[in-house]
């Protein structure tokens, strides 16, 4: 609970501070801040599995692509070569995946019509 509390609590300050600060658009605010922070979220979890300590749950890794960290996610797990072989987690970050893009594609069919 505590990666949860602070790993969307980093994306909510971080797009605060884009938004009110730099004057961007909200929603972009939001995506710049959650890829980020999944992408050091990551990177921390890799580093983590290195040194042997507590993990990030995958459950939380997933949670933050799913909120729109889906970029951050790809580039944190080629570039840290995390979570690249573990079937059970690609399976579950694709589908993650594919519900974003039917989430996004519903999104704009109902905004253009």
């Amino acid at each position: 609970m505590v990666y949860v509390i602070v790993s969307f609590g980093l994306t909510i300050l971080l797009t605060v501070v884009l938004w009110l600060g730099i004057k961007l658009d909200p929603l972009l605010s939001w995506l710049i801040s959650i890829t980020l922070i999944t992408f050091l979220a990551f990177g921390y979890d890799k580093g983590m599995a290195k040194a042997g300590r507590g993990r990030i749950p995958e459950k939380v890794l997933l949670a933050l692509t799913f909120a729109g960290g889906t970029i951050g996610a790809l580039l944190g797990r080629y570039l840290f070569n995390h979570k690249t072989t573990k079937t059970s987690f690609r399976a579950k970050f694709w589908a993650v995946v594919v519900v974003q893009i039917i989430i996004v594609g519903i999104y704009f069919y109902l905004k253009l019509r």
